[in-house]
């Protein structure tokens, strides 16, 4: 006998012997009047990996967070150095367009400005005498030249006051409130000092921040609810703009939106909740 052939009736007899011992532990449950054990079910297959999970329209999307923001808003700066006279506008204080909001001590400039305008009116006069000797070949070329290059001169000056005179009040460039005031009356202030930080509340947008996925579905007049933290009052709205650029980092997209109600109670500056997409009819 071989080794193969030893191996093979080595391993008949364990499998025989297997199927010997199966058979008593079976007769012994019968006997004892005992069921046979269940048999364990096999596990259910795994479901197939990779496969992609498509939004296939706006409504499946989640939600996005936005502010309030005004549609014009302004810190205005004094563009000249001098002392403060006026500011009659107090913060949460309404306005015209147009409305005195700050007025500065311009004596100095203003008492420039005069001379700038003597000097302008003598030099005019001057030209003028010239002029007349011109006719009569009684004064040279040069000199009647150079007497209206002097006018000419004296009228820029003159301009160059009196458009710094402007500066002297700050008026609104549109209606809307105070916010802030950065000075007070009566202080003195350098050029380019902040005065007040004023804001339109006739006309606000919403931005909000989304998944630059979103991309693949959202469009420029889609809809959505905009929940208003401070009140909680859910608000119709539309978007109006994306923008052109995708954060590299956060893979976000910023969006602008406005209401669909031009008079709803918002405030810049309040926050809340954007869901409900709808796509555009």
């Amino acid at each position: 006998m071989n080794l193969l052939t030893h191996r093979a009736r080595m391993g008949a007899a364990r499998r025989l012997a297997a199927g010997l011992a199966c058979a008593a532990a079976a007769g012994a449950w019968a006997q004892a009047g005992a069921p046979l054990p269940a048999a364990t079910p096999l596990p259910a297959p795994a479901p197939a990996t990779g496969a992609a999970v498509v939004r296939s329209n706006a409504g499946s999307a989640g939600i996005a967070r936005g502010v309030v923001r005004a549609v014009a808003e302004a810190t205005l700066t004094a563009r000249l150095s001098a002392r403060i006279t006026e500011m009659p506008m107090a913060e949460g204080a309404t306005f015209a367009k147009g409305e005195l909001l700050a007025a500065f001590d311009c004596e100095r400039p203003q008492a420039e400005a005069r001379g700038a305008r003597a000097a302008l009116e003598a030099q005019r006069k001057q030209v003028e005498t010239n002029e007349e000797l011109d006719r009569y070949n009684a004064i040279g070329k040069n000199d009647l030249l150079v007497s209206r290059s002097q006018l000419d001169k004296a009228q820029a000056e003159a301009d160059a006051l009196a458009s710094q005179l402007k500066e002297c009040r700050v008026t609104a460039p549109f209606a809307g409130r105070v916010v802030a005031r950065q000075a007070r009356q009566h202080e003195s202030v350098q050029a380019g000092a902040p005065l007040l930080r004023i804001v339109d509340t006739s006309g606000v947008e919403l931005d909000l921040i989304v998944p630059s996925q979103w991309l693949a579905w959202l469009r420029p007049g889609t809809a959505f609810v905009f929940r208003i933290d401070e009140t909680g009052s859910s608000l119709p709205a539309k978007v109006q703009r994306l923008s052109p650029a995708v954060d590299p980092v956060s893979r976000t997209l910023k969006i602008t939106a406005s209401f669909d109600d031009p008079a709803a109670r918002v405030l810049p500056g309040m926050g809340g909740t954007a869901s409900g997409w709808r796509p555009p009819r």
